[in-house]
C-alpha cells in the first residue's frame, strides 16, 4: 500500500451521535432517580443534563451534512459534501486516534475546526493507514502553510 495515496474517509455527522448520547442520558436519569434525593437530582439532569450534552458535544458544529474526508500525505485536506461544496484547508496540531475513533483538528483560512471518523464507517486499511500516518507524525511537518485549491 503506497504512502502518497490519499486517504479518503467518511465523517461522522450529528446522527451517528445520538444514539450514544441518549443512552448516556438515559443513565444519568437513572442514577438520579436510585439517589437518596431523587427528586431534586432528577429535576437537576433533566433541566440542565440536556443542554450539558449538547454543549460538550458542540452539536451547533456537527450538522447533517455527508462529508467525505480526503487527506493528501503533506497534511493537506478537503471535504467533499453531497451538495457540492467543497472546503480546503490543513491538518493543524495535534489529532487524537484510537482504534475507534478519530478527532483530527484542521485549519481553513485560520480557523481551526475538528472532525470526527469513526472506525466503523470506514475501509478498514484507510483507517488504518490513518492511524499510522498519526501515530508517525507524516502531516505534522506542514506548518501553517496557507491554503490553496486542491
Amino acid at each position: 500500500m503506497p504512502y502518497n495515496r490519499p486517504l479518503t474517509l467518511k465523517v461522522a455527522n450529528r446522527k451517528d451521535f445520538i444514539l450514544p448520547i441518549g443512552f448516556l442520558f438515559v443513565l444519568t436519569v437513572v442514577s438520579a432517580i436510585l439517589s437518596p434525593q431523587a427528586v431534586l437530582l432528577t429535576i437537576l439532569v433533566l433541566l440542565f443534563g440536556a443542554g450539558w450534552f449538547v454543549y460538550i458535544l458542540d452539536f451547533a458544529k456537527v450538522n447533517d451534512v455527508k462529508f467525505i474526508l480526503v487527506i493528501f500525505p503533506d497534511g493537506r485536506v478537503r471535504l467533499e459534501s453531497d451538495q457540492e461544496s467543497e472546503i480546503v484547508g490543513n491538518l493543524s496540531g495535534q489529532q487524537w486516534c484510537t482504534r475507534h475513533v478519530a478527532v483530527l483538528r484542521y485549519t481553513t483560512h485560520s480557523k481551526h475546526q475538528y472532525l470526527v471518523v469513526l472506525s466503523t464507517q470506514q475501509n478498514t486499511d484507510e483507517f488504518r493507514r490513518l492511524k499510522v500516518w498519526l501515530r508517525q507524525d507524516f502531516c505534522s511537518d506542514i506548518g501553517e502553510k496557507p491554503v490553496s485549491g486542491i
